[in-house]
């Protein structure tokens, strides 16, 4: 798939879903910025902050998922509850995972990309996407007695 046109904060395709970067905003909480991805859920739209991680030189940068499920884009930033926050199933979870990391790798190939993806001569994407601890609300499937 050809993404070097796509624009920036469009819906891209992919085989289990879409999702598209969503830009920055600011909490309203902490009113601090955060950069914003879009997950489609079960025809919902989702979502989730994401970050630069910067490697030891200080310079070239990973990324990680920080969370995910808000039903607001503005909601970013508040404390991760069912009532700001989706519950979602552990394959739904492993779905938007995938779907995450695409559009990582999507959007490194878009020429306008996300500021989050802007490289200098001596700061690079790294290549590396991660998930931070409890980064979406997953229900407990264990059968219990």
């Amino acid at each position: 798939m050809d993404l070097h046109d796509h624009p920036t904060f469009e819906w891209v395709q992919f085989p289990e879903g879409h999702a598209r970067f969503s830009g920055l905003v600011r909490g309203i909480m902490d009113e601090q910025g955060h950069e914003t991805f879009a997950v489609e859920v079960g025809g919902e739209e989702y979502f989730g902050e994401v970050e630069n991680v910067f490697l030891p030189n200080g310079n070239d940068y990973n990324i990680e998922i920080v969370s995910f499920g808000y039903g607001r884009r503005g909601d970013i930033g508040m404390p991760m509850q069912g009532r700001t926050c989706r519950v979602f199933t552990a394959t739904q979870a492993s779905d938007i995972q995938a779907l995450t990391v695409q559009l990582i790798a999507a959007g490194i190939q878009f020429s306008d990309r996300p500021s989050l993806l802007t490289e200098y001569p001596n700061a690079h994407f790294m290549g590396q996407v991660s998930f931070s601890k409890d980064w979406t609300l997953v229900e407990d499937d264990r059968i219990t007695p």
